[in-house]
């Protein structure tokens, strides 16, 4: 995968389906093979389904179902169910980056960077709290089960845990937290935030669990020597 900016780390290897993101990729689907159109349609198809009943809910037979398409048609592109889900982990992989990762790169490198790769994250996940998230969802799903889709799960989080990483790491060597800080950590905590507000809103019902994210997300950094974030 490429990008512009040198300093990211080499993702998760995905296969770019066209599938658009809320129906905004219209455009790039359009210029694709119309064989290429139609496995997109169908993966968008199973992202949404997957996003909020989990990947174990998806089968050829449902696609078929709720794509007006024919077993045989839905099959003809994947050609197994686990293919299906492993496309269907691949596209939201791309999704998060591209929402995520990528314009986050536009922050100056240091703490302004990290700074925006939890706030995309943040607004990713305020949405998927109405939803569900594949990589909570998956991770209980697939949590003792091997097999590809497990793997393709693990590679496409570790990568997100690794570039996260990574700019905890360019932060301190830009002099924003502490040199002595044990990046993995940070990253631990920092995590732990975004599970802990998908556990009090969709499970618990909680108000007020948002700015409490945000709160923790200032805590952790100021406890690791970074200068308070910018009133606006």
């Amino acid at each position: 995968m490429s990008n512009p900016s040198s300093s990211s780390p080499a993702f998760f290897p995905s296969v770019r389906s066209a599938a658009s993101d809320g129906g905004k990729g219209g455009g790039r689907t359009r210029s694709m093979p119309k064989g290429q159109q139609t496995k997109a349609h169908i993966v968008d198809v199973a992202l949404h389904m997957a996003t909020h009943h989990g990947l174990e809910s998806l089968s050829i037979g449902g696609l078929a179902e709720a794509t007006g398409m024919s077993k045989s048609g839905v099959f003809a592109h994947f050609g197994s169910r686990e293919e299906l889900q492993i496309s269907v982990v691949r596209e939201y992989h791309h999704r998060f980056e591209q929402e995520v990762f990528y314009p986050a790169l536009q922050a100056a490198r240091g703490l302004p960077r990290l700074r925006a790769m939890f706030a995309n994250w943040m607004q990713r996940t305020t949405v998927e709290l109405d939803s569900g998230c594949i990589y909570i969802s998956g991770a209980v799903e697939f949590s003792e089960r091997q097999g590809a889709v497990h793997d393709a799960l693990v590679a496409s989080f570790n990568t997100w845990h690794a570039a996260l990483r990574r700019a905890i790491v360019q932060a301190q060597e830009e002099g924003h937290l502490s040199a002595d800080a044990d990046p993995d950590q940070l990253l631990f905590e920092i995590h732990g935030l975004i599970l802990v507000l998908h556990y009090d809103v969709r499970f618990l019902q909680r108000q007020g669990s948002v700015p409490r994210a945000w709160t923790g997300f200032e805590n952790i950094l100021r406890r690791y020597g970074a200068d308070p974030a910018p009133q606006h």
